[in-house]
Parts: C-alpha cells; sequence; structure tokens
C-alpha cells in the first residue's frame, strides 16, 4: 500500500538528512516505489506494513541507518484525502495555503496541550482538533507566532499536504 510518512524536525537547525540518503537507506529495507517531496522529511513509500507498525519500522530503521532519531507520522491516501475535507478552515485555507497547517499527531491533543496552545496564540490564530491532528491557521505567518504547540506531532502547510495527496494518488 502506498503511503506518506512524515518525519519530525527534519532539516531543522543541526537535525540534517539527506533525501538521496533516506530514500536509499528505505529502497535498501525493501520498500518500493520510494520517493521524497521536499526536503523536509516527507517520504512516499509502497509497504505491506501500515500505520503504527510502519512508523515503528521506520523509525528504527532511521535511527539505525542514519542515526537520526526522530518520530515518523505515516498516513494512506484515504486518511490525507479525509483530512483535506475535514478542514474547519477552507475559506482561510483557499485564500492563505501557506499560513494554514495541518499538525499530525498519534491522537487528539489533551486538554492541557490545547489550552496552552489557546494561552499563546496570537490574534487570529485559531485551532481545531482533527482526527489524530490539529488544523491551524496563522494569519500571519508561522515564524513571529507564539503559540506552544504539542509535543509528538509534525506540522505541514496545506500546500505540502496537498502535493502529498497528490503523489499518493499518482501510483
Amino acid at each position: 500500500m502506498l503511503q506518506a510518512a512524515l518525519l519530525r524536525g527534519v532539516n531543522l537547525g543541526k537535525r540534517k538528512l539527506i533525501m538521496s540518503e533516506l530514500r536509499g537507506v528505505c529502497e535498501g529495507a525493501g520498500f518500493t516505489d520510494v520517493r521524497t517531496l521536499l526536503a523536509s522529511g516527507n517520504l512516499i513509500l509502497n509497504s505491506k506494513l501500515t500505520g503504527a507498525k510502519l512508523e515503528a519500522e521506520l523509525e528504527k530503521l532511521i535511527l539505525g541507518e542514519l542515526e537520526l532519531k526522530t518520530d515518523v507520522f505515516v498516513r494512506d491516501a484515504e486518511e490525507i484525502d479525509a483530512l483535506i475535507a475535514a478542514n474547519p478552515f477552507k475559506a482561510f485555507t483557499k485564500a492563505n495555503s501557506t499560513f494554514m497547517v495541518v499538525n499530525f499527531m498519534r491522537g487528539a491533543a489533551s486538554k492541557p496541550e490545547l489550552e496552552a496552545m489557546a494561552k499563546t496564540s496570537l490574534t487570529g490564530e485559531e485551532i481545531a482538533q482533527g482526527k489524530d491532528c490539529l488544523y491551524i491557521k496563522f494569519p500571519g505567518g508561522q515564524g513571529p507566532s507564539k503559540l506552544k504547540m504539542p509535543k509528538l506531532g509534525t506540522a505541514r502547510n496545506w500546500n505540502t499536504l496537498t502535493k502529498l495527496a497528490a503523489a499518493l494518488r499518482e501510483a
């Protein structure tokens, strides 16, 4: 099954990962149709493993072969399409796709995490809980934001998300 694997905190600061090396390691481990999208830890691959099993396998592989400890969040085409369809901020997204972010998580954000986000949000920033994700509007962009994000998650802007959806449909 073709799936997207989203790596957390890749190519930020000192956490460098060369995408060709990531592809090579995944191909060497037996995954097929391996591609990367952009240089920010977006991997498309075909695997019989799904969900948490694939996440754990990729985390172990990346740590063992590339010496990078990272969290991996896996979604298939149906899950990505459902996430796009469920966007509660469609009008905002249409006009401001680079300022619309989805934070992928392994479950719902906790009440303390949502409260911390509400307390640190700037005027106009809005957060909505989705299925294993948060939808976040950043009208002023992410740079100036003070939003306290949940610790275990990885964010992608809307443009990247729609590119991932298209890549999953190309197979």
